[in-house]
Parts: C-alpha cells; structure tokens; sequence
C-alpha cells in the first residue's frame, strides 16, 4: 500500500510539472511559429511582387544585397534548377524535386521547417509560386531563423528538465516519510487479515495507539473465532454431500418454485454436457426445450411426485422423477421447491424397443410362409386334384418351409448372441478352410444364379471356428443372391499384423448409398425385387455378421456402386 501511495504521489506530481513545462514549450513554439509565418508571409509577397518583374541578372543583383545571416531568398526555375541566392553560387544546381515543385505550383504557398538546400542552421521556410514576366513560372524561396533554435531556447529547455527532476526527487522524500508513519497500523492490520485469510485463526495480540484501529483489531479477532467455528461445522457437513452426491449415478437437482437450481451434482452436469457450479441458473437453460422436458416443467410448477417423463439426452434416455416439497427441505434454501432424479434408463428402453420391434418383423416375416402353406394344405385337400398340381402344392410347402426354418435359425442365433455368455471354441482358424468350405456349401445357389466364386490368398486368425463360418457364409450368400446373371463373387484373404483381413467383392447390383448404414439391421432388405436369386432373404444374416464382429472386435467396411457392385471387408485384429 505505501509503495502504491508514493508511485500515485510521484507520478501525479512527476506529471503535472511535466505537462505543465510541455504546454509551456508548445505554447512559447506556437507563439514564434506564428510570429515567423506572419514575418515570412509580408517579406515573400514583397519579393514575389518584386522578382516577376525582373530579369535573372537583375534578381541575382537583388539577392546579392540581402543580408544571409538575417535571411535566406532563392529563386528557383519550374525545372527546381537555382537561378539565384544570396547565399549559394547560382550555378544552375539542383535543389528542388520535380514532385515538391509540382505541389508548389499546385499549392500556391508551401511552409516547411528545415535547413535549406542541405545545409546551414534550421530555418522556417516559405515556398512561394510566381509567374515572372522573363522567366515564366518561378518559385521564391524565403527562410528565416525563428527564436526557439537559438542559445536562449535550449538554456530554457535545460532549466525546466532540471526543476522537473528536482521537483519530483522532493515530493518523493517528502511524501514518504508522511506516509510511512501514517500507514504503520495499517500494515498491521494488513498482516491480521492475511493470517485469517490463510486459515490462521489464533488470538490477536496487536495494541494500537490509535483507538479507531484498536477497535478494528478487537473486531476482526471476534469474527476470526467465530470463522472458525463456522468452517468447521461447514466443513463436516461438506465431506457428507459431497461423498453422497458424488458416489451416486443418478443426476441429482435442487431447484425453487421458479426453477432457479440451488444445488446440483456432477451426474446432471456430465448429463447435459453443462460446466459445474450452476446455481441460480434456470433449469430449462440447461435442460432445453421439447413436449417431454415441458412435463418436468409443469410438475415443478404443480407441485407433482412421482415419475414425470422419460427425456433422451445425447443418445442416452434418462427417467425423471420429481420430489415435490421434500419433507427435510434446507431453510437456507428459501421457499420449498422440488428435488428432481435423473436415472439412466437407457439399455432398458433399448432392450425394450428392440424385443417389440424384433416380434413385430418376426411375426411379419413368419406370416407369409404359414400362409402359403396353409393355402397350399387346403389345395391337398380337394379330391379333384391331379398328381402334377399336388406335387407342387408339396413342392411349395416344403420351400416355404425352409424359409420358415431359415428364419427360424437366424432368430435363434441372434437370441443366443445376445444373451449367451457361455465361452466360445476359440483357436486359431484357418479362414482359407473356412472360405472353400462355404464355398462348397453355396455352389448349387452359385450355379443357379450363373454366378462364379473364387477364393484367393491366406490368412488365420483366433476365433470360433463356427462364427467365422457363420459371418463368411452370410457375407458370400448375399454376394451371390444379390448379383448379376453371368457375375462373379471372389473371396480374399490376406493377414493383417496378428490378424487377418477378409474381402469378398462381388459385380452384382450393388446397394444405394442412403441404404448402407442399414443393412445391418434386422429385417432390413435392399428391394428383393432387384435379385436374381430364387431364394428369399430372411434379413437377419447382416446382422448376424454385425453381432459377431462386435464380440470378436472386427471391423466392417462396406462399399458399393448402384450396377457395379459391392466390396465388404472383414478385419480381424488378432
């Protein structure tokens, strides 16, 4: 603090003078620039008058009788040559720019500060244009040397430096020995505080000889006792929330009647993606805006227990429920508000839509074959028959059977993958063996589509040697089926670092590229109407790649040209 006092007492001093000695110079340049304007002003009109009737003989004649140690008068031609001076040899120099000659001639009159042609002691000089009877277009130089370049103006500069410095040495003794004695108790009472602030709360011992500030220290050692105490209880009841409201999942919020949140944890935070310490915020500017969000608002207002709403956040579903008027509501907190609970429902409400839209496509996929079949059963039954319709009611309902059986099948997979935790035969597997075995299963589906598949390189990897049959198997099958009369499936296998990298690429009638990202789902199928393929598609063999590929961490890259075809590529990292 007295550093501070002496710094402001110095540099406002320091300053004042200073400013005062810069006006007084500004205002002593600005009286002599005046005055000399005003001088060179008459003594170049005169010359100008004079010279534009006269030859250059009878300039140079003119200029030789002024005195230079009083003036300095040129005559400069349009070409910025030296016709005459009385100082300089007019010997046809040099000494003005074409550019400067241009701007006299445009300006009229031109003032500069400077030392004339190079040389000599500054002047203020006055470039005047004239149209000379003899010469044409001319410019008379005029310059005289003005008060504040002479002995006296820098003796006076000197002098004024020289108070300034003496000036700012004495204010500075002399306010710090006031200060020192005056800001003594001060620092006392500064070094108190600091300790309390620093959790120091021992007795106080200082006496002052002032009593305003003996007052002051009995004070602030009453209210540092009384501190103490207080962060203690604080402090115990601190380490209970904070251990509760962080060792829970759930997000926890406390808001009043007008939704202003009073305490909140770090679930709720990390649940809306907000920065921590957002008491006194409104609830719905952290919460946003929509139908289900405007439930938990109305029950805040109406003053609703229970659960209010399931909300989806960022991907996640979280189920509201509200306390409205907790019995143990905090006095501090003001009037009674509500206690909302944010508990993440997700896999539930994941699980729950995916087994309702599971039934919902099974039993939509499980309706047409049981309809042939039924209908194809009650055409047995008619007597008048023949043999050949009769083996084809047969025929059709051992195909739509199969289907049924297929489906079946995958559906079962699926079930086990998803809730199966039983452990898996896993080894290294020799996927060129895998490959030809496939391959060899789905030759009468190749050969029926005229459909050509190869199988080339090698490659191992650890896995079940059943699930890489399965995912190979569905991968080529619809390669096959989804190709064209004619086309070709080739199947490469290649290692990659400790695991193995499986393409299967086909030319057959590719997908459109808004369908890629679902034809992992389940029941999901390109346009049937587009394959070739006498087999139906039950919709499940993708994802039963996509499940096996999650367990065993492998990557699946699909890319396809609508006509041209379609590369999927398995990548196996072990």
């Amino acid at each position: 603090m007295k550093q501070k006092l002496l710094k402001r007492i110095l540099l406002i001093s320091s300053t004042v003078f200073f400013v005062g000695v810069l006006l007084c110079f500004a205002l002593f340049t600005i009286i002599n620039v005046v005055g000399a304007k005003r001088v060179l002003d008459g003594r170049i009109d005169e010359y100008a008058s004079l010279v534009a009737g006269l030859s250059p003989e009878e300039i140079a004649s003119e200029l030789d009788s002024v005195d230079a140690t009083l003036m300095r008068v040129s005559v400069v031609d349009d070409d910025g040559t030296l016709i005459a001076d009385n100082l300089l040899d007019a010997s046809g120099q040099k000494v003005l720019d074409a550019d400067d000659v241009d701007d006299i001639i445009d300006s009229g009159r031109r003032y500069k500060l400077q030392r004339l042609y190079g040389e000599g002691e500054t002047l203020y000089v006055a470039y005047t244009y004239v149209r000379s009877e003899s010469l044409g277009d001319i410019i008379v130089v005029y310059g005289i040397d003005i008060d504040f370049n002479d002995l006296n103006f820098w003796l006076l500069a000197a002098g004024c430096f020289v108070g300034w410095i003496v000036t700012t040495a004495v204010t500075y003794f002399l306010a710090r020995n006031y200060i020192l004695s005056a800001t003594d108790s001060l620092d006392k009472l500064r070094t108190m505080l600091e300790n309390v602030n620093k959790g120091n709360y021992s007795r106080i011992s200082y006496k002052s000889k002032f009593n305003d500030v003996q007052e002051i220290v009995d004070n602030i050692d009453v209210a540092a006792r009384n501190i103490d105490e207080t962060i203690k209880n604080l402090k115990n009841e601190q380490v209970k929330n904070t251990f509760i409201l962080s060792n829970v999942d759930q997000g926890i919020v406390a808001v009043n009647p007008k939704r202003k949140i009073i305490i909140s944890n770090e679930a709720f935070s990390r649940i809306f993606g907000s920065n921590p310490g957002l008491v006194g915020v409104d609830l719905q500017e952290v919460t946003g805006d929509g139908s289900e969000k405007d439930k938990i608002y109305a029950a805040i207002a109406d003053g609703v227990s229970g659960t209010v709403a399931d909300i989806v956040v960022n991907g996640r579903t979280y189920r509201v429920e509200n306390v409205a008027e907790p019995e143990h509501w905090p006095e501090g907190w003001g009037e009674t508000g509500s206690m909302l609970l944010f508990t993440d429902v997700t896999y539930e409400a994941n699980m729950s839509k995916m087994r309702s839209e599971f039934f919902d496509n099974a039993s939509h996929e499980l309706k047409s074959p049981l309809t042939a079949i039924t209908g194809y059963a009650e055409l047995l039954g008619e007597s008048s028959l023949s043999a050949a319709k009769r083996a084809k009611c047969v025929d059709e309902i051992r195909a739509n059977a199969g289907d049924m059986l297929a489906l079946i099948n995958d559906m079962l997979r699926l079930s086990k993958l998803d809730y199966s935790d039983s452990p898996r035969d896993v080894r290294r597997v020799d996927l060129k063996e895998i490959c030809s075995e496939v391959v060899k299963r789905l030759d009468l589906q190749a050969r029926e589509a005229n459909v050509s598949v190869a199988v080339e390189g090698e490659a191992e990897c650890s896995a079940d040697e059943g699930d890489m049959y399965a995912m190979i198997s569905n991968v080529v099958s619809n390669a096959i089926k989804y190709n064209k009369h004619g086309g070709s499936v080739k199947i490469s296998l290649a290692h990659e670092g400790a695991g193995a990298r499986v393409v299967v690429e086909d030319t057959g009638i590719g997908i459109a590229p808004e369908h890629i990202d679902r034809i992992f789902e389940r029941f999901f199928k390109v346009d049937t109407a587009r394959t070739r393929s006498k087999e139906l598609s039950t919709g499940l063999g993708l994802s039963i790649v996509k499940q096996l590929a999650d367990f065993y961490g492998a990557k699946i890259d699909v890319k396809s040209e609508v006509g041209k075809g379609t590369r999927v590529t398995l990548t196996f990292g072990r």
